[in-house]
């Protein structure tokens, strides 16, 4: 096996993971509310993108939403774990732009220094363990004022005890949304503090909201170290 697919950093997902992500609830709930963010939190959507990467792309269910929101000539997409790729490649046959599905780890990309142009990086940074690794990759394959298009699951989440059990992930390297917007910025992207969301939906709580819906539990707005999810757009420099 290449070298770069053996890192101890990468986790495979489980079967039961592999299986929601292909499901429409992860498509409507997480996929297509993260692009619609991304598309708002960017003062004008950059259309007729030149290459746009997607960088731990799964079975490419993130294409079909990047396609029409960005409009790329080329869309790179990219994951480690090559069970996935298939899936992925059938996805990319449907797109209007062209399209190249390649084996690669974030960690160590084969792309050419400043070739692209935006990074979609969707849920992808708390799945490796050296993320400041990954983050420099990042800033190196992105063109000056390039953009990164980072959502993640922060800390609170990923220590549920459903997510810990049915999913996979590198406990010691899960952070709260303030620590990853300081991993990034310390990689040497520009992240304004209105380029940045965080928010707590429903489905990312212990009890799914329940007890609120039933009036056993008044919502309260939980502090930034306390939020479940994160979306920011970074720029190179």
């Amino acid at each position: 096996m290449n070298k770069q697919f053996s890192s101890s950093g990468w986790v495979p997902e489980t079967r039961f993971g592999k299986w929601f992500l292909s499901t429409g609830t992860w498509f409507r709930y997480v996929l297509s509310e993260a692009v619609e963010n991304f598309e708002n939190l960017l003062d004008s959507p950059p259309k007729n993108v030149g290459v746009l990467l997607d960088t731990g792309c799964g079975q490419g269910q993130s294409f079909s939403l990047l396609d029409k929101a960005f409009s790329p000539e080329l869309l790179i997409a990219i994951d480690v774990d090559p069970g996935l790729l298939s899936t992925a490649k059938l996805a990319a046959e449907k797109l209007k732009c062209k399209s190249r599905v390649e084996l690669m780890s974030a960690e160590q990309m084969t792309l050419e220094d400043a070739s692209v142009d935006v990074i979609f990086c969707h849920q992808l940074i708390h799945h490796v363990a050296n993320q400041e690794a990954v983050l420099q990759e990042f800033l190196r394959v992105l063109a000056p004022g390039g953009k990164l298009l980072i959502s993640e699951s922060c800390k609170p989440f990923i220590d549920v005890w459903t997510v810990r059990w049915f999913f996979r992930h590198p406990m010691k390297a899960q952070k709260t949304a303030d620590k990853y917007i300081e991993l990034v910025r310390a990689a040497g992207f520009i992240v304004d503090d209105d380029k940045i969301k965080v928010s707590s939906p429903w489905w990312s709580l212990a009890d799914l909201g329940v007890f609120e819906k039933l009036g056993l539990k008044k919502r309260t707005e939980p502090e930034l170290s306390e939020q479940t999810e994160l979306l920011m757009v970074a720029t190179k420099p």
